[in-house]
């Protein structure tokens, strides 16, 4: 994967945004944001957000063609509330 010209055009070789580490990736916004940020607050202890990333590019990599790095910090996190349900159900 280092050559993602292939895979995505480049899309990802932007600069990403910096955040602080207590910055929830999704802004609170509405009441699906808000679902997913303190979905992710209530089972942080019993899921490791290592194994939340794994399974969440697993997921995407079977339902999508579109690289990893190419999406956006969103969909990512979206990727990953779905792996957190995955993981604690």
């Amino acid at each position: 994967m280092d050559q993602h010209a292939r895979c995505c055009g480049g899309r990802h070789d932007r600069k990403p945004v910096a955040r602080r580490a207590d910055e929830p990736a999704i802004a609170l916004g509405g009441p699906v944001s808000s679902t997913i940020v303190s979905y992710a607050a209530r089972v942080r202890h019993r899921v490791g957000e290592e194994a939340v990333d794994r399974r969440a590019r697993e997921l995407q990599a079977r339902a999508s063609y579109d690289c990893w790095n190419g999406l956006s910090d969103r969909d990512q996190e979206l990727w990953r509330h779905m792996a957190r349900l995955d993981l604690t159900t």
